[in-house]
């Protein structure tokens, strides 16, 4: 599924029975979506993350450049390191081959706690993304 929030999960299950497998919806630590992550964990749902690295401002905030100057690595890639620690399979987009490879090249560092709060920190709430009850279902 995708762009589900908790009641469009609970609906779905309450009708069928069956809980889907993944979620996908905007995630970013501009929009943590606390509440969709937990309800999708609560169903055992995997929370998948599109436009996991946008927007670019995100990019540019001290906790994210600090992070990657410390591990010798991009913004974008602590961004994306930041989604997998936390669970979230993202799903960044890019023609480029040198993104591509960049993008997967997020596994041999570790964000610490403290890194990962900082990041977290960043969250603007809900109304940052695209609102699912009004557009894309």
């Amino acid at each position: 599924m995708s762009n589900f929030k908790p009641a469009h999960l609970e609906r779905v299950v309450a009708a069928t029975g069956v809980t889907p497998d993944v979620n996908q919806i905007n995630l970013n630590p501009y929009a943590l979506r606390t509440a969709s992550v937990a309800a999708n964990a609560a169903h055992g749902a995997v929370t998948e993350s599109w436009s996991p690295i946008k927007p670019a401002a995100m990019l540019a905030e001290p906790a994210v450049v600090t992070a990657a100057r410390e591990h010798g690595v991009t913004p974008a890639q602590v961004v994306l390191r930041w989604h997998t620690q936390h669970g979230y399979v993202p799903i960044p987009k890019s023609a480029d081959p040198r993104r591509q490879a960049e993008n997967l090249a997020i596994f041999d560092f570790t964000l610490s706690a403290a890194q990962v709060a900082a990041i977290d920190a960043l969250d603007r709430g809900e109304a940052h993304v695209t609102d699912s009850d009004s557009f894309g279902h």
